[in-house]
């Protein structure tokens, strides 16, 4: 799956900051999850976006305040939650297809392993 365009109202920051996003919860396995809530909040974004507030000293751990503030900002328009869900998407499909190309090779690498201890055991 092609990377979503992101809304033109988002500035080079706050793409970065949402694919950063992304891929901290694809890695984590976690975009089931995490489209399932953006999709039940979808209705509520911009109070969402307000309680964001509450919540940020909890969230410095991943961004620094202006990273935080960013989101916060691009959290409050509607079509910002379609293009993070799709963005999720993405990044989910692109961790599964290397997880699945890291298993092939890992299956290759044992095949071989037991073809040459075949080989030395006859």
């Amino acid at each position: 799956m092609n990377a979503p365009m992101p809304p033109g109202y988002l500035s080079r920051e706050q793409i970065e900051l949402f694919d950063r996003l992304a891929s901290l919860v694809a890695k984590k396995r976690l975009t089931a999850p995490a489209i399932l809530f953006l999709e039940s909040v979808r209705p509520l974004n911009f109070v969402g976006s307000q309680a964001m507030l509450f919540f940020a000293p909890m969230v410095h751990a991943l961004f620094t305040l202006q990273q935080y503030d960013l989101i916060q900002k691009a959290l409050e328009r509607r079509e910002t939650l379609g293009y993070l869900t799709d963005l999720l998407e993405c990044k989910e499909e692109d961790a599964a297809r290397k997880e699945s190309a890291l298993r092939e090779q890992m299956k290759r690498e044992k095949k071989a392993k037991r073809a040459e201890k075949k080989k030395r055991i006859s």
